[in-house]
């Protein structure tokens, strides 16, 4: 059987037939999905028999400068087929989606990693935290304005703080 991989219309229509008014809107990817009924919407696209996505495969943060997106990538073994689950968070100051850790106990460390990494909060985590960086790192190292500093250094630049990054010398083949 071919795997597959469910456009974000149906996607759309499956948790609208679930869990009415919870859909903010669809592209031919992803259904996007309104905070306020996200927990509910993933728990019935886990336990529908049609759907039946019974395992987060993955979870991850984006940074658009003005908002950030979580994206969840669904799966369902007995049925082989996936579908792409996302939520917007568009207060950058203080970002924070429901936590999804009530339906998949998998989303525990994935959580913790968006979270350290691009500061999105989720609530209702049961114990969020740092996982790669220590308590009281400065700032979060995957937003696109991680390196504004002072002196008007921005992402993607060669250098950091009065530090130049050198050329590498070409390697070559040895004959």
């Amino acid at each position: 059987m071919a795997t597959r991989v469910w456009p974000g219309s149906e996607t759309a229509a499956a948790a609208e037939r679930l869990v009415p008014g919870s859909v903010a809107k669809s592209t031919p990817v992803a259904c996007y999905l309104k905070p306020e009924k996200l927990v509910e919407t993933m728990a019935a696209l886990r336990t529908d028999p049609e759907s039946d996505f019974v395992h987060l495969t993955d979870l991850c943060g984006v940074d658009f400068w003005d908002h950030f997106e979580v994206v969840y990538h669904l799966q369902s073994f007995e049925k082989n087929q996936f579908a792409t689950v996302k939520v917007e968070a568009w207060d950058r100051e203080n970002a924070s989606v429901p936590s999804v850790v009530p339906v998949w106990h998998g989303a525990w460390m994935q959580e913790n990693e968006a979270y350290d990494l691009l500061g999105i909060r989720f609530e209702g985590h049961p114990n969020l935290y740092r996982i790669l960086l220590w308590e009281g790192y400065p700032g979060w190292p995957l937003r696109k304005d991680f390196l504004s500093m002072p002196g008007g250094l921005q992402p993607g630049l060669n250098e950091f703080a009065g530090t130049a990054r050198r050329a590498e010398p070409p390697v070559r083949a040895v004959e």
